[in-house]
């Protein structure tokens, strides 16, 4: 299949989403798909990032008014390069799915959109500004299908769409994990060398922002007793500051490690005990399967996508969404008991995730509108 995905958020940016839309395409051109990427410009970048994709960027538009508009004119300028796929993805509702859906309907063939959360979550900048608000509820309404990651997530959308989203095609696709690579030896990293990370420890992973849950987990963390246990937090975002605020009477107990990428990321990954995740709301939940594709069980909030990966007593244990007394009784649970099962069963989990097997389940969807 001839296909264009369509972002407004995209790599060298370092998120979940970002590295999701980057593995799918990446797993569906090894499948031999010809894919091409349009992707906003993040701000200060300097050099382009290498894909084995074509990939083609746009500015950031000025205006939300206009964004819509400004995505069709340049997806316009990269299908007449290309020629006509044989089907747009949209990565968020909007912009992207409502230029995505315009164009498709004018050339007659299907379009995808995939909401990823921020697009349509009751904090959505979206909802504040009429227009906007306007043209994402039309663009999951006039969707050939739209692709949720998590119950929550078809919930959300249908809340949304109220009556008219009884007729819309909606499927359920999760997000995947790149188990080979996130397996591969990390030993020669400089987070291997840093004697703070010799002894045992908790892993935590994502940007450093509210909705994450990191402040829970400090405070969970101070409950416990001073022991060789270490709480490593692993990121970057505008609550940084804050968080080592809250943890500096904690001393060395927490670790933080800013923003990490390749070898450093994989070998956290791979020589934490386990994850801990209490994210207030999560779309899906990538680092649960990043965690699991190195066999590490997950504590992790009931937040939407997590509770569909972590399977309490299983592969992980799950706590109440910002409920710091049962998240410390789960860390301190999790510490002292015997992991093997858990561990075996995480690696389990992942590999139901690997994408090549999240791709071949779009290449489905889209099939079915082709008369594959």
């Amino acid at each position: 299949m001839r296909l264009v995905h369509v972002t407004d958020t995209f790599l060298p940016k370092v998120g979940g989403a970002e590295i999701a839309i980057d593995q799918l395409i990446r797993a569906m051109t090894q499948s031999g798909d010809e894919c091409a990427l349009l992707a906003q410009r993040p701000q200060g970048m300097k050099t382009e990032i290498q894909t084995p994709y074509r990939l083609m960027r746009f500015a950031n538009p000025r205006s939300s008014l206009w964004a819509g508009w400004w995505i069709k004119r340049h997806l316009r300028t990269l299908l007449e390069q290309i020629g006509t796929p044989d089907a747009l993805i949209a990565h968020h509702a909007f912009p992207p799915g409502y230029a995505c859906v315009k164009a498709a309907r004018k050339l007659g063939i299907p379009c995808l959109v995939y909401p990823r959360g921020g697009d349509i979550y009751e904090v959505s900048r979206f909802r504040k500004k009429k227009h906007a608000w306007r043209k994402l509820n039309w663009a999951l309404q006039h969707a050939s299908a739209v692709i949720c990651a998590s119950a929550a997530m078809e919930e959300l959308v249908r809340g949304i769409l109220g009556e008219d989203g009884k007729s819309q095609r909606i499927v359920r696709i999760p997000n995947g994990v790149n188990i080979e690579e996130l397996r591969q030896d990390a030993l020669d990293c400089r987070l291997a060398m840093d004697a703070n990370l010799s002894g045992p420890f908790v892993l935590a992973l994502g940007r450093t922002i509210r909705r994450k849950g990191f402040h829970f987990l400090i405070d969970a963390w101070a409950a416990l007793p001073s022991s060789e246990w270490k709480l490593v937090i692993a990121g970057n975002g505008r609550d940084l500051p804050t968080l080592k605020q809250m943890a500096g009477p904690l001393g060395n107990r927490v670790q933080f490690t800013g923003r990490v990428s390749g070898a450093d990321k994989r070998w956290l990954l791979q020589h934490c005990q386990f994850m801990a995740a209490p994210s207030l709301e999560e779309s899906f939940g990538n680092v649960a399967l990043e965690a699991m594709a190195c066999g590490k069980p997950v504590i992790a909030s009931r937040a939407s996508g997590f509770a569909e990966i972590v399977t309490d007593g299983e592969n992980g244990l799950l706590v109440e969404i910002g409920n710091v007394s049962a998240l410390a009784g789960a860390l301190s649970g999790m510490m002292e008991m015997d992991r093997t099962a858990l561990c075996a069963a995480a690696a389990r989990t992942a590999t139901q995730f690997a994408w090549p097997i999240i791709a071949q389940r779009y290449r489905d969807v889209i099939a079915e509108f082709r008369g594959a």
